[in-house]
C-alpha cells in the first residue's frame, strides 16, 4: 500500500467514455497484445469524461507549441487485467533470480514483492485503495511524431528500473541524456499545466481524481474510485 491509499475516495460518478480515436495510441495495444482478460478488446480505450476532456487539451497544446503528439499507452485497466499484469511482472522477477515463484506465496518473497508493487499497483479488492488507472483517472503516455511513432524517452514504458525515474538524466551531461531528460520534462510540464499529477517513479505515468492526484494536491478526498 503506498501512501496515498489513506485518502479517502468519494467519487463524483464521472462516467467511463471512449477517447477520441482521432489520437495517438500504441498499437497493438500493449497487454490485450500479451493475452490480458479484456472483456470487450473494441473498447479498450477509455477514461473518465473529465480526464478525456482535459487529454485533448494537452494533446492540441502540444501539437501547437511543440513537434510532438500525444502517444497513448494504457489508460483504465479493469481490475482482472491490473492482476494479470501484477503476476506477470512478479513471474518475471522471478525468472530473473532462478527463483521458482507462485502467486499463491508471494508474500514468501517480500523484495520481489516490494520491487513489483513499486511499479505495478497491487490489485487490491478493498474498494478503499483501487490500482489507479482501474479508477479511469490514470493514463501511461509517450510522446509522437506526427506519424504516431514512439519518441525516445530514455526507457521504455513498464521498465521496471531507476531509469524510469522521472528525474533519472537530470544531471547526466551525457547528450542523449540530456535530450532524454528534457522530454520527460516536457511532457511533465504539459501535463501537470491542464492538472494531472506524475507518479514518482514511472516518467510515463499521469492521473487525475485518483488518489495520488488527492494526496499531491492536500485534497480531502479523491473524487475517482474503482470503476
Amino acid at each position: 500500500m503506498k501512501i496515498w491509499n489513506k485518502i479517502p475516495i468519494k467519487d463524483n460518478g464521472d462516467k467511463l467514455i471512449a477517447i477520441p480515436s482521432y489520437l495517438n495510441f500504441f498499437d497493438p495495444h500493449p497487454y490485450s497484445h500479451l493475452g490480458a482478460p479484456y472483456k470487450d478488446k473494441t473498447t479498450i480505450w477509455k477514461l473518465r469524461k473529465e480526464v478525456v476532456n482535459r487529454l485533448l487539451k494537452v494533446n492540441n497544446h502540444l501539437i501547437s507549441n511543440n513537434s510532438f503528439h500525444l502517444l497513448i499507452y494504457d489508460s483504465w485497466r479493469p481490475l482482472e487485467v491490473q492482476e494479470f499484469m501484477f503476476k506477470r511482472a512478479f513471474f518475471i522477477e522471478c525468472e530473473k533470480l532462478d527463483i521458482d515463484g507462485s502467486t499463491k506465496n508471494m508474500k514468501s518473497y517480500p523484495s520481489i514483492l516490494k520491487k513489483v508493487e513499486k511499479f505495478w499497483a497491487y490489485p487490491s479488492l478493498d474498494d478503499r485503495c483501487p490500482p489507479p488507472h482501474s479508477t479511469g483517472g490514470a493514463l501511461d503516455v509517450c510522446l509522437s511524431d506526427k506519424f504516431g511513432n514512439l519518441i525516445e524517452m530514455g526507457s521504455k514504458v513498464d521498465q521496471m528500473d531507476k531509469s524510469s525515474t522521472p528525474n533519472f538524466y537530470e544531471n547526466d551531461n551525457n547528450e542523449e541524456a540530456i535530450i532524454w531528460n528534457s522530454r520527460r520534462n516536457l511532457l511533465r510540464e504539459i501535463m501537470t499545466k491542464f492538472g494531472f499529477v506524475q507518479h514518482p517513479y514511472e516518467w510515463w505515468h499521469f492521473s487525475y481524481g485518483d488518489q495520488l492526484w488527492a494526496w499531491k494536491n492536500k485534497k480531502a478526498n479523491a473524487i475517482y474510485g474503482k470503476i
